[in-house]
């Protein structure tokens, strides 16, 4: 399809995931705006650093799972193309359970070289992990928020 487009947040031995404060606030911010539904979107940079995300419609509206809908998810890849990013990971909202992957996350997730980000909203805290899909399960990793330089 792309074959530069996949990035490989995980293939760096002495780096850990980083993601841009600015856009963890952001993705927190459309995610309680999409409260109580599920809300998703691509993450994208370069190499272990997420820079940016793109929002992705949901096919289907509810509180316990996320489907993209065809045209906007080749849409979004796209643009990531266009912008010379990289697809880093998905992240999607959890409304009304704990961060953690669900039994509808394991069977649904088939791109084991990204990151897999879940953002729970339930508790009285947002909660977002990562976790990386290795040997058939989800292990959790941990990351590094940063604060990306003025432009």
């Amino acid at each position: 399809m792309f074959p530069d487009l996949l990035g490989e947040p995980f293939g760096f031995k002495h780096t850990k995931t980083c993601l841009d404060r600015k856009v963890a606030k952001r993705l927190l911010a459309e995610a309680k705006e999409t409260f109580p539904l599920e809300y998703s979107a691509l993450l994208v940079g370069h190499k272990a650093s997420i820079t940016g995300h793109i929002p992705m419609p949901s096919a289907h509206h509810t509180t316990d799972a996320f489907r993209w809908d065809g045209s906007a998810f080749f849409q979004a890849l796209q643009i990531i193309r266009q912008r010379e990013l990289q697809w880093l990971g998905v992240l999607h909202s959890h409304p009304t359970a704990p961060p953690v992957p669900s039994a509808a996350d394991h069977r649904g997730w088939h791109y084991p070289q990204l990151g897999y980000w879940i953002l729970g909203l339930a508790g009285d805290e947002p909660e977002l992990r990562l976790y990386q899909w290795k040997d058939g399960c989800f292990l959790e990793r941990t990351f590094q928020l940063f604060d990306s330089p003025l432009p």
